[in-house]
């Protein structure tokens, strides 16, 4: 007799309650994001929207622990990449596998033109299509916008499951 399968969604479920234990985020949190932005400013301004509407996360080489539910580390280990949900990336951090993000079912929140363009697409939720949301502009207003419509889109689990397979089918 074969023990059911377990499925991606409920792999990266288990492996963000063990992330909100390792590093002490409320087990109220919406969703675990990493954040790789290098500019203080543009990164401050996004880590305080996601911090007001309920996210969590985990800062690459920042110095912003001083904001709810953010954590500043050096790197993520590997081994808890499954446990976020999507990351943001400047194109400008050092230190960021995004293939390896998006092999983990992270979803991408990037630039436009990025080393990735030919392989990633926006999530349209009417087609089922695309893999990530891109901002087309280096405003911070931009990037949190693309934040907030991924956390529109993952709403609606049907959605959820689709943008998961796009991404880890892509790599």
């Amino acid at each position: 007799m074969t023990a059911p399968k377990t499925s991606l969604r409920e792999i990266k479920q288990m492996a963000k309650k063990n992330l909100q234990s390792t590093y002490s985020f409320p087990k109220t949190l919406g969703s675990l994001w990493i954040i790789a932005i290098k500019d203080p400013e543009k990164r401050k301004f996004v880590l305080e929207g996601v911090a007001a509407i309920g996210l969590g996360a985990l800062v690459i080489g920042g110095n912003d622990s001083d904001i709810s539910n953010i954590i500043a580390v050096e790197k993520v280990s590997q081994n808890d990449l499954v446990g976020f949900d999507f990351f943001v990336f400047d194109n400008e951090h050092d230190g960021v596998d995004v293939m390896q993000y998006m092999k983990a079912g992270i979803a991408p929140i990037m630039p436009e033109k990025n080393v990735f363009s030919g392989m990633l697409r926006e999530f349209n939720p009417m087609k089922f299509e695309g893999n990530g949301f891109f901002w087309d502009s280096d405003s911070p207003y931009c990037i949190f916008q693309k934040v907030v419509a991924y956390t529109e889109n993952i709403k609606f689990p049907e959605d959820r499951r689709v943008l998961l397979k796009n991404i880890t089918t892509t790599f």
